[in-house]
């Protein structure tokens, strides 16, 4: 029968539980269809309504109506969106509709199975749940003891909201999945989904900004996000997706998805706070039990917002991309993870990773990702992060902007072996002020443009810096010394590793503390600040084990290139040569510690004690070498005692007796009273002729001492020596070169009191340092 099933008909398909099949030229009564679910209903089978292939006429109005059997659409078209609201039944299903307007079912209590799948659904319907919104299917309130299942179906809902679910109820899963389209948005504010809530391959958005809603939504299973198996469909968001305060279960699997976020609009409307400019996620303090990974090719236009969240584990693998320039581009601030937040190689991210205040109980590992920021700015912001596994930056890529983690808890090691860091104007690598439990290392390729910040840093690990390239272009406003590396009071305790391939221009440790300097002084940058370094001993920079070249001279040599003198760091070296037994070596280092401080003070400020110090120093090395001042005393005496052998010097020598008489150093020159010879007595023997007559004494026959070169020049050099010759011999001024020779013996007299003084007042080496 063509036309219009009559309601016998429908009533006798229904005793049966049979199907009513239209063909698609048949049409049905929405009337027709409510008597049977209403005043007979109790004549109809448990199977239920089934209807196929027909146009349901006029309005179906099942609103109130508790039904207990399933109805069943397949294949049909409305006139107009079918109402449901607050009725009761077992199942519903409208699959393969070609044309249906809309469904309006808030509080709606299906126990079973509510299908939509391939339908057609337009239109956009207003309803009391809202004072300001349509939609084209309302679910608001509805119980589904069920599944929802929303398999390739279409949804154009005219540019307003295509599914509006709040607080809604599932006891299965909600599928909207494969060719899922909504032209609006999703909304699933407050509802509670037992099962999985499923997304392959599903696309979604409009013009509104937000294309699915789900915040505050408690799912007990997983949310899938992937693309649909066969075809291969991704999953395409246009519009931003809303999951604040959310709860998940299991896990979340987010893989080859495109979100783009469109113009912005506040997060509730206008009843809550805008903190969506720009966001693709907005997820702050969503709760996830399982995994959050992010896989394939998924791309963000736009920030992901996990502020404040609890998540299992965060994983971003393959060729996922965050593309949010001026803005953060991932943020985390404040969240919890029990397990680890790994981001692979590949991953490109155009913002700022913002990780403030995040706890990991794991490894935080951004290996190999390539992090950029066109206007500058931090690229990867944890300050006061708490890590309690390693912070792994290896291979990893920063442009324009720097990574820091400051106040940082970092209970394993950081390693950014590899890792390329360019930000010229700031920093490029921040630790400042952190607690890091293992080591930092800089090694195996580690470059930086800009310079790398330890203050007051403690690593309980070595800082190694081997094979690192380390270069700051100039001095900056956050970098006014031009710094390449930066550790003001840092604490090391297992050693500094310095075997750097280059920095340029300087580095500043001022006041670092450590055990082990393993470096080679010939590599280090041409200026640099090292006042306050403390260390024990020394090591190779490759490592223990390699012999050490304990060579005081190319240690001073290092120590010259201080930015500005400062004594410490002389002091502090000598201290570990003569800790383990190079004391000769120590003073060396002590003396060219003095020779430094002369040369650091102009000549021209203080002359004299300028003068003064360079005597000291080259005579008895400042009191560490007393024995130079012996050589110098013995050269003194030995030139005195040369020049008074020569005739010219002797001739000049002249002594008086207490007579008068003046003696030259070959004998009396002057007499001036000859005492009378007494008459010699007889004696009973004969005297000879040489007792009548003593041969001529040159001293006088004893009235003045012999002149000796040798203890002149004792006499004259050594002033705490007195043999007598000084006080007996004088050199003759009216002599030819008396004068010349009165002036050299002076000047020896003058030099031999100096160089006694000198050599008495080093003995007690009051310069010399512990």
């Amino acid at each position: 029968m063509r036309g219009r099933v009559p309601y016998r008909e429908l009533l006798r398909a229904c005793r049966s539980g049979g199907t009513v099949d239209g063909g698609g030229r048949r049409g049905v009564d929405a009337d027709a269809i409510r008597r049977c679910c209403t005043a007979d209903a109790a004549r109809v089978d448990p199977r239920g309504l089934h209807l196929r292939h027909l146009r349901v006429r006029g309005t179906l109005d099942l609103a109130g109506t508790e039904i207990g059997f399933p109805v069943r659409f397949h294949g049909c078209t409305f006139d107009a969106a079918p109402v449901l609201e607050n009725a009761r039944l077992p199942a519903l299903t409208i699959t393969d509709s070609p044309a249906l307007p809309g469904l309006l079912a808030n509080g709606v209590q299906i126990r079973g199975d509510l299908d939509l799948s391939r339908s057609a659904v337009s239109g956009a319907h207003r309803t009391s749940a809202s004072t300001s919104k349509r939609s084209a299917i309302w679910l608001c309130e509805s119980q589904i003891g069920g599944r929802l299942l929303c398999v390739d179906t279409t949804i154009v809902a005219g540019g307003e909201r295509a599914i509006q679910a709040d607080r809604m109820r599932v006891g299965g899963t909600v599928r909207l999945l494969r060719g899922f389209t909504a032209t609006a948005e999703v909304r699933m504010i407050g509802a509670r989904i037992d099962g999985t809530l499923d997304l392959t391959g599903a696309t979604l958005g409009g013009p509104g900004g937000l294309a699915l809603d789900l915040g505050e939504v408690e799912v007990g299973g997983s949310l899938f996000l992937i693309p649909e198996p066969v075809t291969g469909r991704p999953p395409a968001i246009t519009g931003r997706i809303d999951l604040g305060n959310g709860r998940i279960g299991g896990q979340m699997l987010v893989r080859d998805a495109i979100v783009t976020a469109l113009s912005p609009v506040p997060v509730a409307g206008p009843y809550g706070p805008n903190r969506t400019v720009g966001t693709a996620v907005n997820a702050p303090r969503l709760s996830v039990g399982g995994d959050l990974a992010l896989q394939g090719a998924c791309r963000f236009e736009g920030g992901v917002d996990l502020a404040l969240s609890d998540l299992g584990s965060l994983t971003v693998e393959g060729s996922c991309r965050f593309d949010a320039p001026d803005r953060r581009a991932l943020d985390l601030t404040n969240a919890e993870l029990r397990s680890n937040l790994t981001m692979s190689p590949g991953v490109t991210v155009r913002g700022e990773l913002r990780f403030t205040g995040m706890r990991v109980h794991g490894n935080l590992s951004l290996r190999g990702v390539r992090l950029s920021r066109p206007r500058g700015g931090s690229l990867v912001s944890g300050s006061g992060a708490a890590i309690d596994g390693d912070l792994r930056l290896e291979q990893m890529s920063a442009t324009g902007g720097y990574v820091r983690f400051r106040n940082a808890v970092i209970k394993g090691a950081v390693d950014a072996g590899g890792a390329v860091l360019d930000n010229p104007g700031g920093p490029s690598l921040s630790l400042h002020q952190c607690l890091i439990g293992g080591s930092v290392r800089l090694v195996d390729g580690f470059r930086s443009t800009g310079y790398v910040l330890l203050n007051r840093s403690t690593v309980d690990g070595r800082l190694d810096c081997r094979g690192g390239v380390f270069h700051c272009p100039g001095p900056s406003m956050r970098n006014p010394a031009g710094h390449a590396i930066e550790a003001i009071s840092a604490t090391v305790r297992g050693g500094l590793y310095l075997g750097w391939a280059e920095v340029s221009p300087s580095v500043d440790l001022t006041n670092v503390s450590t055990p082990i300097l393993a470096d080679d002084p010939d590599h280090w940058p041409q200026r640099f600040v090292v006042s306050g370094l403390t260390y024990d001993r020394f090591e190779h920079p490759g490592g223990t084990g390699t012999p050490i070249d304990w060579d005081s001279a190319k240690r001073g040599r290092w120590l010259l290139g201080q930015a500005a003198y400062d004594s410490g760091p002389y002091e502090q070296l000598a201290a570990v040569f003569r800790r383990h037994g190079y004391t000769a070596d120590a003073e060396e280092i002590l003396i060219d510690q003095r020779h430094a401080a002369r040369r650091a003070v102009p000549a021209r400020t203080r002359p004299l004690r300028y003068v003064l110090d360079l005597a000291y120093g080259l005579t008895v090395g400042y009191g560490f070498r007393p024995s130079r001042v012996l050589w110098l005393l013995m050269a003194l005496l030995i030139a005195v005692t040369v020049s008074l052998h020569q005739s010219v010097a002797r001739d000049t020598m002249r002594a008086t007796d207490e007579r008068g008489n003046v003696y030259a150093a070959d004998g009396r020159l002057v007499t001036v009273d000859a005492a009378p010879v007494p008459a010699p007595q007889p004696t009973a023997e004969p005297v000879s002729e040489s007792a009548r007559h003593p041969r001529a004494d040159a001293c006088g026959e004893g009235q003045v001492r012999c002149f000796s070169p040798a203890l002149y020049a004792i006499d004259t050099v050594v002033p705490l020596i007195s043999l007598g010759q000084r006080s007996t011999w004088y050199a003759n001024a009216r002599t030819p070169h008396g004068g010349a020779v009165e002036w050299w013996l002076h000047i020896a007299t003058l030099a031999g009191w100096l160089l006694s003084t000198i050599f008495l007042l080093s003995l007690a080496r009051p310069s010399r340092s512990g």
